[in-house]
């Protein structure tokens, strides 16, 4: 399906539109986690499915932050109104922040491209296992469920977490149907916690000024810092234990090497930066405890690569 894009505006400004309106770091980045999933399910998975999970992966998140934006379009557009005095960087915001509330992309256009993604995603995944088309169809249907709760309740932040569980799980089914092994679990425990601690409810908190006059009930907003300092703290711990216990269910000939790597790594991108923020609990220090989190599952990628690879130099 063609996306038309007016043709006063150049191909890079539209490109950096529908960039910004998928956010397309933040997916990009998110790609991360069903990557991971494949490795803790085959950690020599078939270069064809490999690919073909990449592809379906790429474009159902591209898709599922685009259908974000487009959903909340009108509450965006208030919220320019009362954008916050912070700032800083926002790793959410490359490309554009809200291009399509701020008239930079038309509805049109914003829906053909999600429908281009979607049915890509879907068509792929099917090819995959109907496990993962129906993951995909899911994660979508939370997205929208969501949205829609923006003013009705705080603990929608709940549906984060199954939504990112949903994402990784994705690249595990596409290697494999098994559910009875410790390490999918602990992988879904450690993606929800993340997501819950690491990104939604310090996002919430940055953007509290501006939830506050347009009436969205998040945790910070409601429960105030204090609460919702204690609630991501203990999300971020959750993270790096299951993070740990996740690394010794997938390389128990590893002894405690893998462990301790996660708890190094969990220490750096969510400990530290979030003691901080209980220490100081200003919209600056979330967002900082933001932009790392977003980038810890890539780097837990990373690091479980090399332990895939000294697994087969050692022939584990």
């Amino acid at each position: 399906m063609a996306v038309r894009i007016e043709p006063a505006r150049s191909v890079r400004e539209n490109a950096r539109a529908l960039y910004g309106f998928s956010r397309g770091t933040q997916a990009t980045l998110s790609v991360a986690q069903p990557l991971l999933g494949t490795l803790l399910a085959d950690s020599t998975p078939p270069p064809g499915r490999l690919a073909l999970c990449l592809l379906a992966c790429l474009a159902g998140y591209f898709a599922v932050f685009a259908a974000n934006d487009l959903i909340d379009a009108r509450l965006d557009r208030e919220r320019f109104a009362y954008l916050r005095a912070y700032q800083g960087f926002d790793i959410d915001s490359a490309g554009g922040r809200h291009p399509l509330a701020q008239g930079r992309l038309s509805r049109a256009a914003g829906g053909a491209w999600i429908a281009a993604l979607g049915a890509v995603a879907l068509a792929v995944g099917a090819l995959l296992s109907w496990v993962c088309a129906a993951l995909l169809a899911a994660a979508a249907l939370l997205e929208a469920v969501y949205c829609g709760l923006a003013r009705v309740t705080p603990f929608k932040f709940l549906l984060t977490g199954v939504l990112v569980a949903f994402g990784g799980c994705l690249g595990w089914f596409a290697m494999t149907s098994a559910v009875d092994r410790p390490v999918l679990w602990l992988f879904c425990l450690w993606l929800a916690a993340w997501e819950i601690g690491g990104r939604n409810i310090v996002n919430d908190w940055a953007d509290v000024e501006e939830d506050v006059h347009l009436g969205v009930r998040t945790v910070p907003v409601v429960y105030g810092p204090r609460i919702s300092g204690a609630l991501t703290f203990g999300c971020l711990a959750l993270a790096t234990v299951a993070g740990a216990g996740m690394f010794a269910a997938a390389w128990p000939s590893h002894g405690l090497l893998g462990p301790a790597a996660m708890l190094l790594l969990s220490g750096y991108a969510l400990i530290a930066p979030g003691l901080r923020l209980l220490r100081d609990p200003r919209p600056r220090h979330a967002m900082a405890l933001f932009n790392r989190a977003s980038l810890y599952p890539a780097a837990t990628l990373g690091l479980l690569l090399s332990g895939v690879l000294t697994d087969g130099l050692l022939g584990g």
